[in-house]
């Protein structure tokens, strides 16, 4: 089974290199890694070339924000999987891609996802993402997967869709919602942690960005695109669950 890896970058030299050997150190050997970067001004390109041998294709081009550049990526990608790491965060063991496969074959599943922790510049746990096994209510009542733990059969994505770039900063919310509750997938959660979120990275600074602008309008524009009202004080619900990471954190190191 052929995964393709995508990561989006955007003068990240201080941390790029962490997450590219993430990658590359990987004990699975059948992995397209797709980097596609912003067009970075500073020494991230060159650190990326110096990785080269490594690096299935290289895009390097001004995008409309981390959601086209995603969507770019996921244009690219030709294995039977497909998932994302962003530059600044790392996958959690050099065996998680192997997990991963396995998992797929095993259950004969569409999505896999997983657990995740944010840590400092310590490596210490700041925020953990434990899912549960896998209902449609449970999207219901506010939950959602770190979105770089999640990995999904790439011929879904011709399915259901790319990312909505309207929709930003809650672009990957919508999408959630398409492939977890609005359409039809196998889905099964592998209880394994799959992704490091270090703190200044991408999905760190996209994370602070959405908290700050998320609102209930945008939640319940995120549920009426596809149709369907959002479920009565699902942006109160969110909130609380992040408490609890955040809580959860404390306990696990």
């Amino acid at each position: 089974m052929k995964v393709s890896i995508i990561t989006i970058c955007y003068n990240n030299e201080r941390d790029i290199e962490d997450t590219l050997l993430s990658v590359i150190n990987q004990n699975y050997t059948d992995i397209e890694y797709i980097v596609v970067d912003g067009g970075s001004t500073d020494d991230t390109l060159s650190l990326i070339e110096k990785h080269s041998s490594h690096i299935t294709k290289l895009i390097s081009e001004e995008d409309n924000g981390l959601y086209d550049a995603i969507n770019k990526g996921l244009r690219c990608a030709t294995g039977n999987i497909v998932g994302l790491i962003h530059a600044g965060d790392r996958l959690y063991s050099n065996d998680t891609i192997k997990k991963i496969v396995e998992h797929f074959n095993r259950y004969n599943i569409d999505i896999s996802y997983g657990n995740s922790k944010i840590v400092n510049e310590k490596g210490q746990s700041i925020r953990v993402n434990k899912s549960p096994e896998f209902t449609r209510s449970l999207v219901r009542r506010g939950w959602m997967p770190s979105h770089q733990s999640i990995y999904v059969k790439t011929e879904l994505i011709s399915k259901f869709g790319y990312y909505n770039l309207d929709l930003h900063p809650s672009s990957d919310y919508e999408w959630f919602l398409r492939y977890f509750y609005f359409n039809k997938a196998r889905i099964k959660r592998l209880n394994e942690y799959i992704i490091y979120f270090s703190l200044g990275g991408i999905s760190t600074q996209s994370y602070t960005s959405r908290l700050k602008s998320e609102s209930k309008n945008q939640i319940k524009q995120c549920w009426r695109i596809n149709g369907e009202n959002p479920p009565c004080g699902l942006v109160y619900i969110k909130l609380i669950r992040k408490i609890k990471q955040f809580v959860l954190a404390a306990f696990i190191k």
